[in-house]
Parts: structure tokens; sequence; C-alpha cells
């Protein structure tokens, strides 16, 4: 399966930039966004469901910079992780809810 690329959120294009584990291990991190350059780097070596978290959780990150969230830096990250991990919790265990989910947004 291929890892995605690019992400089209409001009028943004954000691409995922995907970089040696080694890199990310240096930096101190799984997964970073820079929301003035509409970018995701990624350590290259995470599975695929590690990956999927590392997006969404990030994704987190630029809906408050979308939408001007200001609140501090403690409480942007235990929303973006309390919440990707609720998400991706919820729809994996609800296979019908993926499933319309898909459905719905499809265009």
């Amino acid at each position: 399966m291929k890892k995605p690329t690019s992400i089209v959120f409001g009028h943004r294009k954000i691409n995922i930039k995907y970089i040696p584990h080694k890199t990310a291990s240096k930096l101190g991190f799984l997964a970073e966004i820079d929301a003035h350059k509409n970018l995701i780097r990624i350590d290259k070596s995470l599975d695929h469901q590690t990956t999927l978290n590392c997006i969404i959780h990030e994704m987190i990150h630029f809906i408050c910079d979308h939408f001007s969230i200001e609140c501090p830096a403690n409480i942007e990250e235990l929303f973006a992780e309390c919440g990707t991990n609720g998400l991706l919790d919820a729809l994996a265990q609800n296979q019908n809810l993926l499933e319309y989910l898909a459905k719905v947004l499809k265009k």
C-alpha cells in the first residue's frame, strides 16, 4: 500500500515528506508540521497504522492553525493526541461507520 504524499485541506495542499528514520530520530520526532510551508514530515520507517496516526495527529495541528485556535501548546498537543487516538479507535471498532464515511465523502 502506498503512503499518501499530499492532502488537500481547504485552500491548502499539504505535502507529506517521508524522511529517513535516522533523521527523524536525530530531530526527536515521528512526525511534525510546518504550517507556513504546508508540510508534514514523517519518519518513513513507520508502519501504515502509525503513519496514519501521525497524519491525523498532524492534521489536527493544521486545523488549529487554519482556524486560528489559540491555546497553550501542551493543550493543543493533548487534544491532537486524544482526538487522533479516539477517532481512529472508534473507526477501527465500527467498520460500518468507516464504510458509511467512505460512501458519504466519495466524490
